[in-house]
């Protein structure tokens, strides 16, 4: 887990530097701005974190083995919990917007959801399956968290987190 942390860097960073507009264009009131700059920021976040994904799993067994060769069991899980830092980083920074925009309650609440899911599911999970639970219950949460996230968004600011699909022209 802490060796594809990496992945959220990406994430981090993205979702730092794009606040700020996020605010500024929900502000002016201009939603055709904070449509395109929401698209352009999850493609900002998703594609690097993409790429970082596929370069650390390629060389993850190489990176585990520096730890020693008991680590390499943890090879396995590295792919489950990556699925769940590809799901956050297809949301983006969706968070920042609904934070900047004032649905900052709507976020907590999330956070809250998923970090109970992460909870209930690692108690449910673990025993039976060891560290693949604790990654199966990592990955689910955090795919909870980035669904509710996106689904907040449009619903209560009617922007689509959609990026691959280009919007209809005004």
């Amino acid at each position: 887990m802490k060796t594809l942390a990496l992945v959220a860097f990406v994430y981090f960073a993205v979702a730092a530097a794009a606040a700020h507009r996020f605010s500024e264009y929900h502000v002016a009131g201009d939603r055709q701005k904070l449509a395109d700059f929401l698209r352009a920021s999850i493609r900002w976040t998703f594609f690097p974190s993409l790429a970082a994904t596929i370069l650390i799993l390629a060389l993850g067994k190489p990176f585990l083995m520096m730890f020693g060769p008991d680590f390499v069991k943890g090879y396995p899980a590295m792919f489950v919990v990556s699925v769940g830092l590809l799901a956050r980083a297809a949301a983006g920074p969706v968070e920042r917007l609904l934070t900047m925009s004032g649905h900052q309650t709507a976020c907590a609440l999330i956070y809250g959801a998923a970090f109970a899911a992460a909870v209930i599911l690692c108690l449910l999970l673990i025993p039976p399956f060891g560290m693949m639970g604790a990654a199966i219950a990592t990955a689910t949460a955090l795919t909870l968290e980035s669904v509710l996230l996106v689904w907040i968004t449009t619903a209560r600011l009617g922007l689509s987190a959609a990026f691959w699909i280009k919007p209809a022209a005004p």
